[in-house]
């Protein structure tokens, strides 16, 4: 099993792409809304509301939402592959690396999920 979830990152240029394509959308999207906060210096909910009500900021926010997820997926993955060795953890290591590569991909779904959901229920 581990095998097969390995499988999903053996293709080391991708996950590098991943990453900083995902961390530049991010420092973005980060940017925006400081940027939307400082120009709004006194805020309401109603501002707040119709900056995400409008169809483009909702794409943004998905797509932002996404990338978050994938950027989250080969983090996750690098630190469980780097550091729950055999070296650390013996015969236990693959077992317990199943586990939490399952855990983080359970995570990251129920969160694209929620977000998708909060994002379009506005």
């Amino acid at each position: 099993m581990v095998g097969k979830l390995n499988y999903l990152h053996q293709r080391g240029v991708f996950d590098w792409v991943i990453q900083r394509t995902s961390a530049a959308l991010l420092a973005i999207y980060t940017i925006g809304i400081i940027g939307f906060l400082v120009a709004n210096p006194n805020l309401e909910f109603e501002t707040w509301r119709s900056l995400f009500s409008s169809q483009l900021m909702r794409v943004f926010s998905l797509v932002t939402l996404l990338f978050l997820c994938g950027h989250m997926w080969v983090g996750m993955w690098t630190v469980i592959t780097d550091y729950l060795t055999p070296l650390q953890l013996g015969s236990y290591a693959k077992p317990i690396q199943s586990l939490c590569q399952i855990g983080i991909i359970s995570l990251i779904i129920f969160y694209a999920i929620w977000g998708t959901f909060v994002f379009w229920s506005i």
